[in-house]
């Protein structure tokens, strides 16, 4: 069994707004094993977490979301401002990298936040980045926003993700077809009524995949019939903290698929593939 989540949250606990940690992270076993007494993310116990569960290999995602995700912690905190309040900034996902380098930060943009967005975005590059996540349908902006081109012009991988308009997957398809030398991954596999638009372009684009973290695995055939067929394009990821259990998701989609193959395909092959890890 290899295991590589495409789909890691960081952030300090108080970084979250009560309703995201009620009705996502606190939904997992895992919140009294990842933060100090102060709720800080402890980088350390973060990956030791994650790596008893059978994962090898993992992508870190920040976010920049302060009007749905995030809190202001620069009261509590001298080291925030009024410029970086209500974020998991891309430091958490450094911190717990350089603890455990075999899970990899990620940047992440958001126009509405960041007023240069090139240079945000090169700057997380310099500090490791491997990839960029965006989120629009908590940032408030649709993926083909022309205050991101220049970035996508970077040409970097392209994570999706609070206002369902934003997370069109026909927004999507300008992006794709206007860089199809980018890999797009489309996170959640447009969870909510777009499954099937999710998996025609993953089918049909040879740049696009879909991450299914967040969805129950029971349902994930009824969401996307081809996935065995087209296993090459799916990956594993589980949206933790906010998982019952990453072990219990793949243990799950084992026993969905039954194919040792395709499960080898999802949850480790394609993203060492993608993103290399090693």
């Amino acid at each position: 069994m290899r295991i590589i989540d495409v789909h890691i949250h960081v952030g300090h606990r108080f970084e979250w707004t009560e309703t995201a940690m009620e009705k996502w992270a606190n939904s997992g076993p895992y919140v009294p094993h990842i933060f100090d007494a102060e709720e800080r993310q402890v980088p350390g116990k973060y990956g030791d977490v994650i790596k008893k569960e059978g994962v090898v290999g993992g992508i870190l995602l920040p976010e920049y979301s302060p009007q749905t995700a995030g809190v202001m912690p620069f009261i509590l905190l001298p080291e925030y401002s009024p410029q970086t309040a209500g974020v998991m900034p891309f430091e958490r996902a450094r911190e717990i990298h350089e603890a455990h380098p075999e899970l990899i930060p990620f940047a992440n943009l958001n126009p509405n936040v960041h007023d240069d967005p090139v240079a945000v975005f090169e700057a997380q590059l310099g500090q490791g980045a491997r990839g960029l996540k965006i989120h629009a349908i908590h940032g408030f902006f649709f993926a083909n926003d022309e205050r991101l081109y220049p970035v996508y012009e970077k040409g970097t991988t392209l994570f999706r993700g609070a206002k369902m308009r934003y997370a069109d997957p026909y927004t999507f398809d300008d992006v794709i077809n206007d860089f199809p030398d980018m890999t797009v991954v489309l996170c959640h596999g447009g969870r909510g009524f777009w499954y099937h638009i999710a998996e025609f372009m993953a089918k049909h684009f040879t740049n696009v995949y879909i991450d299914i973290s967040g969805l129950p695995p029971k349902n994930l055939l009824t969401y996307f019939p081809s996935m065995k067929k087209f296993c090459h394009k799916f990956l594993f990821g589980t949206d933790f903290p906010g998982v019952p259990g990453i072990r219990k998701n793949y243990d799950a989609l084992k026993g969905l698929i039954q194919d040792d193959a395709a499960l080898e395909q999802i949850c480790y092959k394609n993203a060492c593939d993608l993103f290399g890890f090693w």
